[in-house]
């Protein structure tokens, strides 16, 4: 259970093609009574070491509180169903960061169908 950076939702979609930039949002929630530095990361569970990183331009930020920040990110999907892990961290009065909040999700890797227009509809005549 969080302190203070609790984690509230990721925002992702259920499936994906693999090799296609996949955004996502991880919303994190202050429950200190006033403003406090709140920092996300992340990581992709699918079966290689070290786990890749979530990239998130802006990673932080200093959160009025009981307020929700929104930190978007994205990732490229893998070729097989991948385990998002999100990190919450609050910045504290001696100067560190402290992990706080986890929290995953599951995008499973999307099929490639062929749209409709992609087929050829044949003319067969009697002979």
């Amino acid at each position: 259970m969080a302190k203070y950076a609790d984690i509230i939702e990721i925002v992702a979609p259920d499936k994906a093609l693999g090799g296609d930039r996949v955004d996502i949002t991880v919303k994190i929630k202050n429950l200190y009574s006033s403003t406090i530095g709140i920092m996300v990361g992340g990581a992709l569970e699918y079966g290689v070491t070290p786990w890749p990183g979530i990239e998130f331009p802006t990673s932080w930020a200093n959160v009025p509180g009981w307020a929700t920040q929104s930190f978007n990110g994205y990732f490229t999907m893998p070729d097989r169903d991948v385990k998002l892990h999100a990190y919450s961290y609050y910045y504290a009065a001696d100067s560190y960061w402290y992990f706080d909040d986890e929290m995953t999700k599951v995008v499973n890797l999307a099929a490639l169908t062929p749209k409709v227009s992609e087929f050829k509809i044949l003319d067969f005549k009697k002979v």
